[in-house]
């Protein structure tokens, strides 16, 4: 799971997505969704980097 977290972050940060922007996508608060994206151990929600893996691939 750690390992999904953070090549999705790699690909948000290549393709120049902030983190406001991939919210406002998924339809999700932009603090929460700062605090599940910072780099760290702390799981994210399946459901949460579902939607987010949607959006930045789609």
């Amino acid at each position: 799971m750690q390992s999904k977290k953070l090549e999705l972050i790699e690909k948000m940060e290549q393709k120049g997505f902030t983190i406001p922007e991939a919210a406002e996508k998924i339809e999700f608060d932009p603090q929460l969704l700062e605090l599940y994206l910072a780099k760290d151990t702390y799981p994210v929600p399946k459901r949460i980097l579902e939607k987010l893996a949607g959006a930045v691939n789609g």
